[in-house]
């Protein structure tokens, strides 16, 4: 997890470079960034007032050790005036949606690389250098004279080649030696987002960094977000890149994981390793498809407060969503519904008012055409039944509850039953997750017996608590 930070320095719109004020910029994860100065950037009349809101594309600043800094998306909080003994003081507080710690930037943002690390991805790779050896490990007496060596090769990278990016899994390692008390290796691993030609966009690397955060958290059954953000800039006049370190706020005080069992994720990188490529490009094509449907399934996995009717609705919204763009489902062929559509249109009788007519031609009649989500589910489920079998949480036999149980928490029909009530929900959410995260996986290429092995340990436990 990122820690919070402070930046003592001076402060400057790049227009007026010359015209700096003393301040402190703060950030924490949780809060984001802020900017409290000692004076003001701008005495223009106009923002003096709280009609017009101040807000600067980017503030530059250079710390006390000589670090660049550039606060992006600014907006201006409180601007206050005092006078004491005839000397008048001013100060000025702004919040930023990110802090880039390294460089200035003035208009658009490009880099011409970008690395990104998550919390639980190097358990998740379960990829190591170390390597040991000697006389100790022949078990027996220690004596003077034994040996115990440890080796560290750095491990080849992974790559794959996607429409317009080079991906890298990159395999790292710190080292820390003293002459007396040990040594210690602390390995890490990254991505690394190379363009294929030119410079990527801020705005297209934070999206590589969401999708991957989605895939890691896909992938462990855990909700990860990115604990390093870098953008790397080539140097004009020698070899190697000068790094961006880009800290932003997180969505709230998410607990973050610090351990994986490599039996109870999804899946690890040993099960992908010889089809990474294919894997890493079946996510990206696939979230482009399927972007409601990962974000309605991502704000439960990041969201764990969400309430329990939040959670079921969400999850059935997803899973009819990805039936009707990945599969379809239609009663009629286009051309058959659509002369039905027109007769049916035609009948509605004129004594209606304007708006039922309206209602059942925008409405019921225009949508008749499309699978129930009743219909849908069980086609979901029979798709997947060698899985769901095997994970024993009778999910076909859960359907009609599911239904009912979504139909009375949109409509409130009491008549509608059976139906499950709120505290016999989280059952039915485990269900539907399932169902999910089984056509999700799918998608990527898992094959089918180590998607109902995974899921089999996951839920098998999770149904226990």
């Amino acid at each position: 997890m990122i820690e919070e930070r402070e930046y003592w320095g001076y402060w400057w719109l790049p227009e007026n470079p010359d015209e700096k004020v003393g301040g402190i910029a703060s950030f924490s994860p949780s809060d984001g960034v802020s900017l409290e100065l000692f004076s003001a950037l701008n005495d223009d009349t106009r923002y003096m007032g709280s009609g017009t809101v101040y807000r600067p594309d980017f503030i530059h600043g250079i710390t006390t050790d000589g670090e660049k800094i550039t606060l992006k998306n600014c907006i201006r909080g409180n601007y206050s005036m005092s006078s004491s003994q005839g000397i008048g003081a001013t100060s000025s507080t702004y919040q930023a949606i990110a802090l880039l710690s390294g460089a200035h930037f003035t208009e658009q943002i490009n880099f011409d690389r970008f690395r990104v690390q998550f919390p639980l991805l190097t358990k998740w790779s379960g990829v190591t250098g170390v390597s040991y050896s000697g006389s100790v490990l022949e078990g027996g007496e220690v004596s003077a004279g034994d040996t115990f060596e440890i080796t560290y090769e750095f491990p080849e990278s992974i790559t794959a080649d996607l429409d317009d990016v080079e991906l890298k899994l990159i395999f790292n390692a710190d080292f820390n030696m003293s002459q007396v008390g040990g040594a210690s290796i602390d390995e890490d691993v990254y991505f690394d987002i190379v363009p294929d030609s030119g410079q990527m966009s801020y705005d297209t690397s934070f999206n590589y960094s969401r999708m991957l955060q989605d895939f890691i958290t896909l992938a462990t059954g855990k909700e990860v977000q990115s604990s390093m953000m870098i953008g790397r800039l080539e140097r004009d006049e020698r070899p190697g890149y000068d790094d961006v370190e880009i800290l932003f706020s997180t969505s709230g005080d998410l607990k973050l994981p610090d351990s994986l069992h490599p039996l109870k994720a999804n899946f690890v990188l040993a099960d992908i390793t010889e089809d990474f490529s294919e894997v890493m490009n079946n996510w990206f094509e696939h979230y482009k498809e399927l972007e409601p449907v990962y974000n309605l399934y991502f704000s439960i996995q990041y969201n764990s407060e969400m309430y329990l009717q939040n959670q079921f609705l969400s999850l059935t919204q997803a899973i009819e969503t990805y039936h009707r763009r990945e599969i379809g489902g239609q009663y009629l062929s286009d051309d058959e519904f659509e002369e039905f559509y027109d007769e049916l249109c035609e009948n509605i009788p004129d004594r209606f008012d304007e708006s039922f007519q309206d209602h059942l031609e925008r409405g019921t009649f225009r949508y008749a055409n499309e699978y129930s989500l009743r219909k849908r589910l069980s086609q979901l489920v029979s798709e997947q039944e060698n899985i769901f079998e095997e994970l024993h949480m009778d999910i076909a036999a859960s359907v009609n509850e599911i239904v009912n149980t979504r139909n009375y928490l949109t409509h409130y029909d009491e008549s509608i039953s059976p139906r499950a009530d709120t505290d016999e929900l989280h059952p039915l959410i485990l269900r539907l997750r399932a169902i999910l995260e089984a056509v999700l996986l799918s998608n990527l290429g898992i094959p089918e017996d180590q998607i109902t092995e995974r899921l089999q340990q996951r839920y098998s436990e999770l149904m226990r608590s």
